[in-house]
């Protein structure tokens, strides 16, 4: 049998005994490593306390929320130069867990894409962790993540006056104030029991107060509703007076109710302006949260009688209520009017529609009368030559007809004179070119048409002032 020689024996030990302490440091140096570049001793470091023995508010994230939490954290980051850069906090959703792993601290930053206007978006954060210390306020961590804002700082009251201040800051940053603006169903409840929803941009076109053709008294009272109460708002508040305000504007289709909500909304820059028409009415009560956080805000619910009708002929009243108990809950001192629209007011619910708190003014649109005929045809003579047309028999003629059956019966003529060859530039067109437009309207629109472009036939079933009975 070989021996191995002593000396040899105890060099084989050393080296073996070598090895393992070096193995053992590089694992400890691993570890080691691996500690301080996690999340737990950088945040521990900024705060000057042991994680564990701080304190963490989390709230729930609305997805509407991302972008101005983003900008007022962004805001905050900055607000002692250079600031703190951003730590990418990967798939992870909550800041305790992550900490209690000690997540890498060298993940990249997530980020999405939010519209800030109906125009430019921004990109924002999408999961990360931001280490704050602005002027006032103790050194804090705040995680924005997929599902929540969570804060953690020394104490529980230094974590509650920093969500304090992200949140005002929030508020202030806010890129839907002063906006018009739809909301939409974004998905399931949110972790708070809260309907997750989203905020959508909208283009409503500009309408200018020359545009509007209604007689004096009608325009002035809809102006001292809506413009007067913004611009008079501060003495009516000194005087212990209430600002929120309900108005229903209610006539025949056609006659300019949903052309004046546009004027109002940009008559009223100051004002948020919150859209519900079609599929949104379903999503009265997140409108009316929204026009609450948003105030002073201008509430437009388009045809209204389609989720207010009279609960004895109303099946499902579940949006009436929400309708009426947002009313009620916004209380006077809100800065916020509801704006309501129908052809059909006897078919309101009598508690919505006749009840000074909900709706406080209801303003008639009538048909118009002779006066604003002749200014609707003025109006709708550009772009048109209508030296050879005779007028005033038109006027006479078109008595009961709506503003919209008005500019119908423009197009129509315009369409006929084209037809016919004529290509003169402003178009010229003649009274036969009107005379056949009204026949076509009348006679073969029948009464479909006639109630559509707010026509009013007369009792005996005939067609008004137009000449065109049924045959």
């Amino acid at each position: 049998m070989t021996r191995v020689p002593p000396l040899l024996a105890v060099d084989i030990a050393a080296v073996g005994a070598a090895v393992a302490l070096a193995l053992i440091g590089v694992i400890a140096a691993g570890v080691v490593l691996s500690y301080f570049s996690g999340v737990a001793p950088v945040v521990e470091r900024h705060t000057g306390r042991p994680w564990k023995r701080s304190a963490v508010i989390t709230r729930p994230l609305l997805q509407w929320e991302r972008v101005n939490l983003y900008l007022a954290l962004e805001a905050l980051r900055t607000a002692v130069p250079p600031g703190h850069p951003v730590i990418g906090m990967g798939y992870w959703n909550e800041l305790t867990p992550a900490l209690a792993a000690n997540a890498s601290r060298h993940a990249p930053v997530e980020y999405g894409v939010r519209p800030v206007s109906l125009t430019a978006s921004t990109k924002v954060v999408v999961s990360g962790l931001y280490l704050l210390a602005p002027p006032g306020l103790a050194p804090f961590a705040a995680m924005l993540s997929r599902t929540s804002l969570d804060v953690l700082a020394p104490t529980a009251d230094d974590a509650q006056k920093a969500l304090d201040a992200i949140l005002s800051e929030a508020r202030e940053r806010n890129v839907f104030r002063g906006q018009v603006l739809m909301v939409e169903q974004a998905g399931p409840a949110g972790a708070d029991g809260e309907p997750d929803f989203q905020i959508r941009f909208h283009d409503l076109p500009a309408v200018s107060r020359d545009q509007i053709v209604l007689p004096d008294d009608v325009l002035k009272v809809v102006e001292r509703n809506v413009v007067g109460l913004l611009a008079h708002a501060d003495t009516l508040r000194r005087a212990g007076r209430g600002t929120r305000h309900g108005v229903l504007f209610h006539g025949p289709p056609g006659v300019g109710k949903t052309l004046v909500t546009k004027y109002l909304a940009r008559a009223c820059p100051q004002y948020t302006v919150i859209l519900l028409t079609g599929r949104q009415l379903r999503l009265v009560r997140e409108s009316c949260q929204l026009a609450r956080l948003l105030q002073p805000a201008l509430v437009v619910i388009e045809d209204v009688d389609l989720i207010a009708l009279d609960r004895a002929e109303n099946p499902d009243t579940t949006l009436l209520h929400d309708l009426m108990d947002q009313m009620d809950g916004l209380g006077t001192k809100a800065d916020v009017i509801f704006l309501l629209t129908t052809n059909r007011p006897r078919l309101l619910e009598r508690a919505l529609a006749a009840r000074p708190g909900r709706v406080d003014q209801a303003v008639y649109f009538p048909l118009p009368d002779r006066d604003c005929r002749r200014r609707l045809f003025a109006h709708f003579t550009h772009g048109l030559d209508l030296l050879a047309v005779d007028v005033d028999p038109l006027l006479d003629r078109t008595e009961g007809a709506s503003p919209a059956f008005i500019e119908e019966l423009f197009r129509k003529a315009a369409l006929l004179a084209a037809e016919r060859g004529e290509k003169s530039d402003p178009l010229k067109l003649t009274t036969a070119d009107f005379e056949n437009a009204l026949r076509e309207l009348v006679e073969f629109g029948g009464a479909l048409t006639r109630n559509l472009l707010g026509f009013r036939d007369e009792p005996d079933g005939g067609t008004g002032g137009m000449g065109f009975g049924p045959r």
